[in-house]
């Protein structure tokens, strides 16, 4: 019975790590500093802080779902917002297992949304 019981113990904590390594999730390795992560409806940040001139990775590791990122707030772009070119002829799409990047070279704060994803919102800020 002793046998037994260290067999059922064994198992129970090989299943414990197999469930902790699965619930990391991503690729394991941390984001660069210029990096966000997108999920299917949020970024996994709400801020970002990066020096002017810097270019801000967006990516997207397999959501499941299209992104279309602008300047703006609430799901909504604003087209008189400052801010790179890329967020204002239209809204940028991402696709899940894609990545965008986005220069910003003028100090300010600015706020990327998701007009899919209302809720999806980040705060830029440049130094």
């Amino acid at each position: 019975m002793k046998a037994c019981a260290r067999l059922v113990v064994i198992a129970t904590v090989f299943l414990l790590l197999l469930a902790l390594a699965a619930g990391c999730g991503g690729s394991g390795s941390p984001a660069a500093a210029n990096e966000v992560r997108m999920n299917a409806a949020e970024f996994e940040q709400t801020t970002i802080a990066l020096k002017a001139g810097t270019t801000l990775r967006l990516t997207d590791e397999q959501s499941g779902t299209t992104h279309l990122l602008c300047l703006g707030t609430d799901g909504q772009c604003d087209t008189n917002a400052p801010g790179p070119q890329q967020l204002h002829d239209s809204p940028l799409q991402v696709d899940p297992g894609q990545t965008a990047d986005i220069t910003f070279d003028t100090p300010g704060t600015y706020n990327i949304t998701c007009t899919i994803h209302p809720g999806m919102e980040l705060t830029v800020t440049v130094q």
